[in-house]
């Protein structure tokens, strides 16, 4: 036997054709059913099996109706923002937490429940390493790029809540039905990303950072509101209301083109307007609100001035006029208030240069000053 036969025979013994084994090319189906089969196995030693993967493109809303309400979704982000969403339903969710709180499976059905933040805790490693493992499975197929650069987010409490972030745009939607190996228990993870794929560098230094609280009051006000332009409303009886005719002119009252209110459906007023034209259609103009307009009350500012003295004369303060002049104080007997008498001052021969009085006085009065008159030589502080 030669050597030549001897190799064949070894050849043979060992399995080894001699002639070279065409590739069998891989496809994209089994490309993604070969990643999450081999990332659930890796992370949390479970044995799944991928029975079907399914594809569809929906714009944002017909999306998100195909989104069951039990389903667990998280965030999927790329440069920080939220582009997509990642669904498992329940048994999926049970089969992660069995396998990682008792190392295998319960042969029956988990009962269904409201998703927690524990079920997403529990799935991070096995999402994470799937998503990382996307890019080189998908590589040179018609989902390249479609995963590059996605990072797991954070839980998104519902359908609603992610509607009201993310774009307006068409989104592929996978669907991986897996088969959980126990009974008759299946499980499905559904992947929701833009169809239209970008080239993405090095991701830039986020100059501000947004918080999800940010991001939905940015949402909420790009929400289309409802104002009523409303010109008049008056009461009216029922009889006179139940006899309006065709033709009939109702007036309004107080009514004018600067009388608009702009009102929301509850009611509530938000602007003045003035009421217009604009390319021959009616308009209305914001108006700023009226200024508040100060007039002079009736009977001068004498009788605007509140009273002070509380209604009481002078003669009841102990101030006297003419009669009396002097302070009049409870007790004042009982002190010594004698003095020298004030001294004389001889009155100067030049004129002071006092200012000018009101007209129609008289000089040496004190009309125009506002003053009582008073004697000097009658004021004393004995007793």
């Amino acid at each position: 036997m030669s050597d030549s036969d001897h190799k064949m025979i070894l050849r043979r013994m060992t399995g080894r054709e001699t002639g070279d084994v065409a590739e069998t090319p891989l496809t994209l189906s089994r490309a993604v059913r070969l990643a999450f089969t081999k990332s659930a196995n890796d992370t949390i030693g479970l044995i799944v099996t991928v029975t079907a993967m399914g594809e569809d493109v929906h714009t944002l809303d017909p999306m998100l109706e195909v989104l069951d309400d039990n389903l667990m979704l998280v965030g999927l982000e790329r440069g920080g923002e939220l582009v997509g969403l990642m669904a498992l339903d329940m048994q999926l969710r049970a089969a992660i937490l069995e396998m990682q709180a008792m190392g295998k499976l319960i042969a029956g059905m988990a009962e269904d429940r409201a998703p927690t933040g524990t079920d997403k805790t529990m799935a991070e490693n096995l999402l994470i390493r799937f998503l990382d493992a996307m890019p080189v499975a998908t590589l040179g197929t018609e989902y390249d790029g479609w995963t590059d650069q996605v990072e797991l987010g954070s839980k998104v409490e519902s359908c609603r809540a992610a509607g009201l972030v993310l774009d307006d745009c068409e989104y592929r939607i996978m669907r991986l039905d897996i088969d959980l190996g126990v009974a008759d228990r299946t499980g499905q993870l559904i992947v929701v990303l833009p169809l239209a794929v970008e080239t993405f560098g090095a991701p830039a230094e986020p100059t501000e950072q947004l918080d999800w609280a940010t991001l939905f009051q940015a949402r909420v006000a790009e929400a289309q509101s409802e104002l009523d332009a409303l010109l008049h409303r008056f009461d009216m009886p029922l009889a006179q209301a139940r006899n309006l005719q065709v033709g009939q002119v109702v007036p309004l009252r107080g009514c004018s083109v600067n009388s608009v209110r702009l009102v929301t459906a509850k009611g509530r007023e938000v602007a003045l307007a003035k009421l217009g034209q604009l390319g021959g259609n009616r308009a209305v103009r914001v108006e700023a609100p009226p200024q508040p307009q100060m007039r002079e009350l009736g009977g001068g500012a004498e009788a605007a001035l509140p009273d002070l003295m509380g209604g009481m004369a002078d003669d009841k303060m102990g101030f006297g006029g003419d009669e009396g002049a002097g302070l009049a104080l409870e007790g004042a007997g009982e002190i010594d208030f004698a003095m020298d008498a004030a001294p004389t001052f001889a009155e100067p021969e030049t004129a002071l240069d006092t200012p000018d009085m009101e007209a129609g006085a008289e000089p040496g009065s004190d009309e125009g000053f506002g003053i009582a008159a008073m004697d000097m030589d009658a004021l004393s502080l004995e007793d």
